[in-house]
This record gives structure tokens, C-alpha cells and sequence, in this order.
């Protein structure tokens, strides 16, 4: 599959996880460093400080820091993480080479969310592990590209 097919098929995913209940309000999903790759908001953010790169980027970091935890208490790795804060939930899913968080209102109905990501965690894990892989081979060409030695010289 072509990455721009893979991008659209993510898209779709986002849109029917955010639609597929009331209270879901973000569906992001970031690669292991936190990077954003993709995300789906129903609403936009009141506060212009806040963006969705922002939540991606600090819910991988805390996912990766649970997993290392259990790591070290001998654990394994995790299923699903749950953060309850008062006015809301984030729940995070390992994903292949990458993490699905979801944002939503305090209201939810948890194990709807947690069925909701199970059912799409494979599709998500196949497309983007694909995704990042083509992203990879791209960085290698262009690395391979600028240590050419006939580009070194013109250095």
C-alpha cells in the first residue's frame, strides 16, 4: 500500500474511533518518540496554548515511562493505561511502533473505550508500522544520498 493510502486509512480509523461514542475528544496517534502522526478533535481547543501535538507528545512520553515502570517491576509491557484526571481521561494503547491516545470527558463509558481501541489496535498497528517503515526507508535513501561521495566533495 502507498503512504498516502495509509494516511487516509489512518484518517478513517481516527474518525470512526471519535465517532464512535459520545464523550471522545481527541484520537491521537504518535509514533515511540512522541511525535504526532495523526490525530481526529471534534472540538478545537479553547486555550490557543494548548494543541494536540502538545497532549501527543506528553501522553507517549508518560505511556513510555509507565511501560518502563513495569518493565522494572517485572510487569511486562502494558495493555492499556488509564490516566482519570477530575474534568476528564486520557487512555493509551500500545500500537506496534507507536501509541493511540484517546482524550474524552469524564463520562465515558470505559470499557466501551477500552473494546473501541482493542477492535482497531491490530488495523492501526499494521498501518502504522507500514507507515513509519516507508517513512524509514525514505531517511535511508536520503542519507545514503548526502554521504554519497560524489556529494561530499561539493561540500
Amino acid at each position: 500500500m502507498s503512504y498516502a493510502k495509509d494516511e487516509r486509512m489512518l484518517k478513517k480509523i481516527l474518525i470512526s474511533i471519535i465517532n464512535s461514542t459520545a464523550g471522545l475528544k481527541h484520537a491521537i496517534v504518535i509514533d515511540e518518540t512522541g511525535i504526532t502522526i495523526m490525530s481526529q478533535s471534534k472540538f478545537q481547543f479553547s486555550n490557543n496554548n494548548i494543541s494536540v501535538e502538545k497532549i501527543g507528545a506528553i501522553g507517549g512520553a508518560v505511556f513510555m515511562a509507565g511501560e518502563e515502570q513495569g518493565q522494572i517491576l517485572g510487569y511486562g509491557g502494558i495493555g492499556l493505561q488509564i490516566t482519570e484526571y477530575h474534568s476528564g481521561m486520557i487512555f493509551s494503547m500500545k500500537i506496534g511502533k507507536g501509541v493511540l491516545c484517546l482524550a474524552s470527558e469524564k463520562n465515558v463509558q470505559i470499557g466501551f473505550i477500552r473494546a473501541i481501541m482493542k477492535k482497531w489496535a491490530p488495523k492501526l498497528e499494521k498501518i502504522l508500522n507500514r507507515y513509519l517503515e516507508s517513512d524509514q526507508d525514505v531517511i535511508n535513501k536520503e542519507l545514503k544520498e548526502l554521504f554519497n561521495s560524489d556529494t561530499i566533495s561539493l561540500l
